[in-house]
């Protein structure tokens, strides 16, 4: 009948197993109640996973259809945080393994899972390791990621600017850079970002960022208790970003960027813009800004001491000068003035002002350029030889001649374009200055005077402009009165070829001035090429009409020297204006670069 069992041993043997049921109610209620959302994410997390498939961005061509811009794959490690061990120990075991098979130091990957919030460490997807492995690396590392627990191998899509020839490039300033994807980029968007995306942060590349983006898709897998990726459960196919195509001729960019290179140096000059539009439609035909830099050194991952080498670079090549540098306009602004003076019935065609080398104004001396002067002045001869005196006198007067007066002239000087920016498809345009005797009290706490109004008048003092707020301005003469605003891109099309999306030309104002004092103006700077200061363009097969200047920075620095015209001068079909910074006179430096570009121009590009 076997023993007994004693009172003492069944109450030991009761108590036993009403602890450990007690124990297991416990845990079970700690499990389920307390932290039952944290396991059920990471039992979710364990079955199904969803696998990002990036979407091919858009690419840049040039109005032929050259190709600007190219995706290519490359391989790069990540964190999964969610699937890295919480234990310290385990979690540096196998940063170490991973840095003995990739070469990569264990510290980075510690470096990167410290810098993580607590709440990010619980998300799945991945943090991109700043370190591109080449394809065999990838290769060889995707055999050994499956026994890292959180570590994993991506493809990742990069961008590369296929214009550069991996060298300094006028190229760079206008198609811009991408660059990984921020923390503060993924809560802007709403998580319309994934961590492994690249996204536009200059250039073209970021002001048509949502034209060039496409839309990820994703692949859900499921995944097995051993972390063993089973057949696939569901995908969804990325769409690819469209395509843009500019107004920029590929051919004309490169060479105007030698000419103006070259022409940087036969002026023993470091800094020089240039840009050429239509003056029908103010599209960017090129623009060159130099000195420039490698645009894909950005794409590919920028090196600190590369960035801090090109920040502290003199020269400030990151800096865009066609639509960022301001400078005095200088005697390029004379037809502007010449044109509101006619409007404003301040001259006629016919007004003639004697010009003796200069004006005094009580002790203070205004002079012309010329010693002794010009002589009786009209306004086309006073645009084609850059007379001070009949700027001077149009613009603020002079003994009982009452010219346009300050506010006048500021209110022409807006309605060309200067003071604001034009609206370029470009980031960080500058809008330039044109005084006024409110903006001089406001800013310099001091009246304006006579010799303020004389200064403006021949864009000099406290005026500066964007050489191409400058292009702008020459179109809108050039066309008859259209103040176009300046675009690079022409047409967007979707990866498959159609629908085409054409760009209409935005104006920023028409009918700018009469046209029969607009004729009076340009053919004042016809005169500029004729008997003017620009007589070295009159060999050109084409007839060309423009005015230069030479722009007094002060100091004992060299003037900048200016040029900007059209061509042909009856059916005007480019823009051509050229700074290059302290190098002396423009009809010296700015005019053969000038000349050399409408030479290209009539070789390649007019119909005969």
């Amino acid at each position: 009948l076997g023993k007994p069992i004693k009172g003492r041993q069944l109450l030991a043997v009761g108590s036993f197993t009403f602890i450990l049921i007690l124990t297991m109610l416990v845990r079970s209620f700690f499990l389920q109640v307390i932290q039952g959302n944290h396991y059920l994410a990471l039992a979710e997390g364990n079955r199904v996973r969803e696998v990002i498939i990036p979407a091919p961005r858009g690419l840049i061509y040039d109005q032929y259809g050259e190709t600007l811009t190219e995706n290519y794959p490359e391989f790069s490690l990540a964190i999964v945080p969610n699937d890295i061990p919480a234990d310290d120990n385990k979690r540096r075991n196998i940063f170490n393994e991973v840095s003995k098979v990739s070469d990569l130091p264990a510290e980075k990957f510690e470096a990167i899972w410290q810098s993580l919030p607590e709440e990010r460490r619980r998300r799945l997807d991945p943090v991109l390791v700043p370190q591109p492995l080449s394809y065999a690396e990838g290769l060889r590392l995707n055999l050994y990621a499956p026994s890292w627990s959180g570590v994993t191998i991506l493809t990742i899509p990069k961008r590369r600017a296929t214009a550069l020839n991996d060298l300094p490039s006028s190229w760079s300033h206008l198609l811009g850079y991408v660059g990984p994807v921020t923390e503060e980029d993924l809560i802007q968007s709403e998580n319309f970002y994934s961590s492994q995306d690249a996204i536009g942060k200059n250039g073209l590349e970021l002001s048509y960022e949502k034209i060039l983006r496409g839309k990820n898709g994703h692949r859900d897998i499921e995944i097995n208790a051993l972390g063993e990726e089973q057949p696939r459960f569901s995908e969804v196919k990325p769409e690819a970003g469209r395509n843009i195509w500019l107004t920029v001729d590929g051919e004309l960019q490169s060479f105007a960027e030698s000419v103006l290179q070259k022409g940087l140096v036969n002026a023993g000059a470091a800094k020089g813009a240039l840009v050429i539009l239509d003056p029908a439609t103010g599209g960017v035909l090129a623009m060159v800004s130099l000195p420039t830099f490698n645009v894909n050194e950005f794409n590919e991952g920028m090196t600190s001491d590369n960035y801090k080498k090109l920040s502290d670079d003199p020269g400030h090549p990151l800096f865009n000068r066609a639509i960022q540098g301001t400078y005095p306009s200088g005697s390029t602004i004379k037809p502007v003035i010449a044109a509101a003076a006619l409007q404003e019935k301040v001259i006629t065609p016919t007004t003639s002002i004697l010009s003796t080398g200069g004006l005094w104004v009580y002790e203070w001396f205004f002079p012309d350029w010329k010693a002794g002067g010009h002589g009786q002045t009209s306004v086309k001869r006073a645009i084609a030889e850059s007379v001070n005196t009949f700027f001077y006198t149009i613009g603020g007067g002079y003994n009982d001649f009452v010219g346009l007066g300050i506010d006048r002239l500021e209110r022409y000087a807006r309605l060309f374009g200067l003071g604001a920016i034009t609206g370029i498809d470009l980031p960080g345009e500058a809008k330039g200055l044109f005084p006024s005797a409110e903006w001089k009290e406001k800013n310099k706490n001091e009246l304006w005077y006579i010799g303020d109004t004389y200064h403006a008048s021949i864009g000099q003092g406290d005026v500066l402009v964007t050489p191409l707020q400058v292009a702008a301005y020459t179109a809108a003469i050039a066309n008859g009165g259209t103040l176009w605003q300046p675009h690079l891109v022409g047409e967007i099309v979707s990866s498959d070829g159609k629908p085409k999306q054409q760009i209409a030309p935005q104006a920023n104002a028409r009918d700018l001035i009469s046209p029969e004092w607009l004729q009076v103006v340009r053919e004042g700077m016809r005169q500029t090429i004729t008997i003017g200061s620009a007589r070295s363009l009159q060999s050109l097969p084409i007839p060309v009409a423009g005015k230069t200047g030479t722009a007094e920075v002060g100091g004992n620095l060299k003037p900048h020297g200016w040029f900007t015209g059209f061509a042909p001068y009856q059916n005007p079909e480019i823009v051509v204006t050229v700074l290059i910074e302290n190098c002396g006179e423009g009809g010296t430096y700015a005019v053969p670069v000038a000349k050399q570009i409408f030479q290209w121009w009539y070789d390649n590009r007019v119909e005969k």
